[in-house]
């Protein structure tokens, strides 16, 4: 089948090389951007240089082709006003209208639209026999695209439009985007639904789409409109961050629309979503922004320092950050364990400068060893039986700490007697004496 896809963006390119990898159709894929036609050959059998607004252009586009796929979008990721808006989704469709009759070859059009065209509807459901409201001036123009698509239907041509609700995938990864929300307050409840969809299903439904000759609208959504609130209560249980405090009694500045939308006709054409709703891996991501987060709290505490976990107190292996201040004391220590070995500790500095201090059980420092996030070490294991201690060697120093679990805050350490409490004006006076051993070269 000749195929041309019109808009090379995220959607527009992703199709391009899964109809690619099948090899079953002759594509043909158009670019506005003059800068990334050497990158598009090889992901289509031909690449155009072409503006879908101009007659002449889109002419030379669709010419010979059985299938049109329109999937502009505006360039970058910001809002525009509503007269670039129009140029992008309207204006192809009035040129198209007039193309028609030189486009014999031309069966089936299919367009990427929106579900945003429903607007606020309470949290009520909506389907595609449900009127669209749109909320502004955006919603306004993707309304008119549709109903200027829908006049080049005829008995020997099908329109197709996919209603798509809000893209993430590979590029736009949710994890990435909403990790930021984690441990902030936020005004309101959060319990505005929002449909979404993978780009693996909106790909799967463009080429369901073309391949079963769909002739109507389909909203192209996952299964679970999700509100807010549990998008991210789902984000922080996979990842450990901190939950985000909703204020249900302050005023959202900008509240987003609430609307659930019906995928029935979806599953009806016997569509299946290879995502069904969205899923969070279960990970944590130990990024600058969990650092700098640690490393805050850890210049607010008294203390100096900071932990924060990644496992639980009964796992059998502990597993934490451990931010640190210059500053922070900490009392000479070893850990004991019931079985043999299991009181080895191990540290890795991620971010910043520790020096290790290793003692004999009289107190005497026995070894000394900068750890640095450069280089040229990083970290160490310590055997068990091992006194030891850390100083902070620069601000906003953290280390990732593994030992054997489970954690008895009672057991967890045997203290050196001879070194101060933590605390204590001498504790302080010891800490600014080991500093000093590495400010020395140690």
């Amino acid at each position: 089948m000749r195929i041309t896809i019109i808009g090379s963006g995220y959607v527009g390119l992703a199709l391009a090389r899964h109809w690619r990898r099948e090899g079953q159709h002759q594509i043909s894929l158009t670019t506005t951007r003059a800068a990334r036609l050497e990158s598009l050959h090889g992901q289509a059998d031909r690449v155009l240089l072409a503006r879908a607004d101009d007659p002449d252009q889109l002419l030379q586009a669709l010419e010979g082709a059985e299938v049109a796929v329109f999937c502009q979008a505006p360039r970058g990721d910001r809002l525009v006003d509503p007269v670039v808006y129009r140029a992008t989704y309207c204006d192809p469709f009035v040129a198209l209208q007039g193309l028609l009759p030189a486009l014999p070859d031309l069966r089936q059009i299919v367009y990427t639209g929106s579900g945003s065209l429903y607007g606020d509807t309470g949290g009520a459901w909506v389907d595609e026999d449900t009127p669209p409201q749109p909320r502004d001036g955006h919603g306004e123009v993707l309304l008119e695209a549709e109903q200027l698509l829908s006049a080049c239907r005829s008995a020997q041509r099908r329109v197709c439009v996919l209603r798509f609700g809000a893209l993430y995938g590979p590029g736009r990864d949710l994890l990435r985007r909403l990790s930021p929300l984690a441990g902030t307050t936020r005004a309101g409840a959060g319990q505005e639904h929002c449909s979404w969809l993978h780009l693996d299903d909106a790909v799967g439904a463009l080429a369901a789409a073309v391949q079963r000759g769909w002739d109507q609208t389909v909203n192209v959504v996952d299964d679970e409109p999700c509100t807010g609130a549990t998008l991210m209560s789902r984000l922080t249980e996979a990842t450990g961050q901190d939950p985000v405090c909703w204020q249900p009694h302050l005023e959202d500045p900008a509240p987003r629309p609430d609307r659930r939308v019906s995928n029935r006709r979806l599953h009806q054409l016997g569509y299946q979503l290879q995502h069904p709703r969205v899923e969070f891996p279960r990970l944590v991501r130990l990024d600058d922004a969990l650092l700098g987060a640690v490393s805050a709290r850890a210049a607010a505490s008294e203390r100096g320092r900071m932990n924060h976990n990644l496992h639980r107190h009964a796992d059998a292996v502990q597993r934490f950050l451990n931010a640190l201040q210059p500053g922070t004391y900490v009392r000479p220590h070893r850990h004991v364990r019931q079985s043999p070995g299991e009181g080895f500790e191990c540290f890795v500095v991620l971010q910043g400068s520790i020096g290790l201090l290793v003692f004999a059980a009289d107190g005497t420092v026995i070894h000394s060893q900068r750890l640095q996030a450069g280089g040229p070490v990083h970290g160490v294991e310590l055997a068990e039986d091992q006194f030891h201690s850390l100083v902070a060697l620069s601000d906003d120093a953290v280390l990732l700490e593994l030992k054997q679990g489970p954690y008895r805050p009672t057991e967890d350490k045997d203290f050196l007697a001879c070194f101060p409490a933590e605390g204590t004006e001498q504790a302080a006076e010891q800490e600014r004496c080991w500093r000093a051993l590495f400010a020395e070269g140690g």
